[in-house]
């Protein structure tokens, strides 16, 4: 009795999906300006904004030179420091007593 229920049920699911795959699907809306829809999604992409954070990318060379030109500067014209760029990074007079009078020495 139990096989005969489940013969049944399953000749109702193969109508059912005979039934199913007999119809077609209604995409007349789908179709219906798509390309226009496509078109305007991508346009809307390329009008986004771009962060700020790609712009700092961008402007990183910029902002390097600037720096290299800036240590350059304060190198060669700084009235403090002596004429020659090689006795400026290896003097360290400056710092030994700075040092020498912290210490009391």
């Amino acid at each position: 009795m139990n096989g005969k229920r489940h013969d049944r049920r399953d000749v109702e699911l193969d109508r059912f999906f005979a039934l199913a795959r007999q119809a077609s699907p209604d995409i007349s809306a789908v179709e219906r300006n798509f390309e226009t829809r496509v078109m305007a999604r991508i346009r809307e992409g390329r009008e986004r904004q771009e962060p700020w954070y790609a712009w700092a990318w961008r402007l990183a060379p910029v902002f390097l030179v600037l720096t290299l030109l800036l240590a350059g500067w304060s190198m060669f014209y700084s009235p403090v420091h002596p004429t020659d760029p090689v006795a400026t990074l290896a003097s360290g007079s400056q710092e030994v007593a700075l040092l020498d009078y912290l210490t009391g020495e």
